[in-house]
C-alpha cells in the first residue's frame, strides 16, 4: 500500500466516523437508545482502527530513531520513496 492509498484510506476512515457519530446522535434524539447505543461502539471500533494509522515517513527503514531536527528534505525524500 503506497502513501496515497493510505492517506484515501485515512480520509475514508475518519468519513465513515463522522457518519456514524451523526446517525448515532440522530437515534438518540428520536429515544432510540439501543441503536444509537450500537451504532456509538461501532463509532468507537473505528476510532481504535484510526489510531493504527502511523506515518512511514517518521522512522528510518533499518533504525529505531525518528528523523533528526537537522535532517532536510534531500535526506528525507527516498525515504518517502520507499528508495532508503
Amino acid at each position: 500500500m503506497n502513501e496515497r492509498q493510505s492517506l484515501v484510506a485515512f480520509c475514508v476512515l475518519v468519513g465513515a466516523i463522522c457518519y456514524l457519530a451523526t446517525v448515532a446522535a440522530v437515534l438518540a434524539w428520536h429515544s432510540r437508545y439501543a441503536e444509537a447505543l450500537g451504532f456509538g461502539g461501532l463509532t468507537t471500533g473505528l476510532v481504535g482502527v484510526l489510531g493504527s494509522f502511523r506515518s512511514r515517513a517518521g522512522y528510518r527503514e533499518n533504525e529505531a530513531t525518528p528523523l533528526q531536527e537537522g535532517d532536510t528534505l534531500a535526506d528525507v525524500r527516498p525515504l518517502i520513496r520507499g528508495e532508503g
